[in-house]
């Protein structure tokens, strides 16, 4: 196990926390919410980048793309939690319910956690940043198994990502 590995469990892990506290119903609206913030990066991730590298005088294409990407993905899951958030308070109101919504949301935060990790290490495989993070990904114990969880990924990632990854190849 290798330091990329370890970031993929905490990811997961975060996922898991953040099901529980949300429960059942926010962890399904996080789940729903990681969807559009993957179809929504996917898409407008080199939009974004284009936007990084003017605004800031960036060179690196495939960091900002990246960078793009992320920001988009915190933003739209920001804006999910906010509207989850909101819908959630009405099932507190019902005490033994609460437990068994923890838990429930617990068991979808793990999903929601594998697919984000899986987003990661898919997005990484497209771009790579560094020899270092490419080893990294290579021993990951992890990372092949993501890149099977991934495969859900796969049919979100329009073409503008498969020409950008052509320019980084050539």
């Amino acid at each position: 196990m290798n330091i990329f590995d370890i970031a993929l469990i905490v990811i997961i892990l975060i996922f898991v926390w953040k099901g529980f506290r949300a429960g059942l119903v926010g962890a399904i609206g996080g789940f729903v919410g990681i969807i559009i913030a993957i179809w929504a990066s996917t898409h407008y991730m080199q939009l974004a980048g284009d936007w990084i590298m003017q605004v800031f005088d960036f060179e690196n294409e495939a960091l900002a793309a990246i960078i793009g990407f992320g920001a988009i993905f915190i933003g739209v899951n920001i804006v999910v939690s906010i509207i989850i958030a909101i819908i959630n308070r009405i099932f507190h109101i019902i005490p033994f319910i609460d437990l068994a919504n923890k838990l429930l949301g617990a068991i979808v935060g793990v999903m929601g956690g594998a697919l984000a990790a899986a987003a990661v290490v898919y997005l990484m495989s497209l771009f790579p940043i560094s020899d270092t993070i490419n080893d990294n990904i290579k021993e990951s114990k992890l990372a092949p198994r993501a890149m099977v969880v991934a495969s859900v990924v796969k049919p979100f990632v329009p073409e503008a990502i498969k020409e950008l990854k052509s320019i980084f190849e050539n």
